[in-house]
C-alpha cells in the first residue's frame, strides 16, 4: 500500500459568523460560512473546496486517460456544479456534476465521441476524489466535445 500524506491547518477564532484561514503547502485562504446560508461569505467555505477538489480532480484525471489513451493536444474547460441539500435537519452535499468541454482536433472528433463515455468512466474510477465520495454523493459527468 502506498500512502501519502496531505496536511493542513485551519484557524477558527469566535462564533459562526466570524472568518478563519486554512493553510497547506500551496493553500492560504480565508474561510467562512457561504453568504447563501446565512455567513459573511469572506473568502471560500468547505462546500466550495469540496466541488473544487472534485473538479480539479476530475479535469486533472480526464487529461491523463485521454493522453494515455492516444489523444494529444487537447483542450479541456470545466465547470462543475455541487447540490447540496437540507435533508433529516443536516446539510448534505448531494451531487456533483462536472461539465467537461473537450476540445480536440478535427481528425479526432468523430474517434473521441466513440470512446468518450468509457474514458469518462476510467477517468472517475481513476479520481481519487471521486473514490473518496462515491456512495455518499453522486457524480455525475455531462461532456461536450468541440
Amino acid at each position: 500500500m502506498v500512502q501519502h500524506d496531505f496536511k493542513v491547518q485551519t484557524k477558527w477564532h469566535g462564533g459562526r459568523n466570524e472568518v478563519g484561514n486554512v493553510t497547506g503547502d500551496i493553500i492560504n485562504e480565508q474561510i467562512s460560512i457561504p453568504s447563501t446560508l446565512g455567513g459573511n461569505g469572506v473568502g471560500t467555505n468547505p462546500d466550495e473546496l469540496l466541488v473544487s477538489a472534485a473538479s480539479s480532480c476530475y479535469i486533472i484525471s480526464l487529461a491523463a486517460t485521454l493522453e494515455r489513451a492516444g489523444y494529444e493536444d487537447i483542450s479541456i474547460t470545466q465547470s462543475s456544479i455541487g447540490t447540496a441539500i437540507f435533508e433529516n435537519g443536516k446539510f448534505r452535499m448531494d451531487s456533483i456534476t462536472h461539465y467537461p468541454e473537450i476540445e480536440v482536433a478535427p481528425h479526432n472528433k468523430e474517434s473521441l465521441e466513440n470512446r468518450l463515455p468509457k474514458l469518462l468512466k476510467i477517468a472517475d474510477n481513476n479520481c481519487m476524489i471521486s473514490n473518496s465520495i462515491r456512495n455518499n454523493v453522486a457524480v455525475h459527468i455531462k461532456p461536450t466535445i468541440k
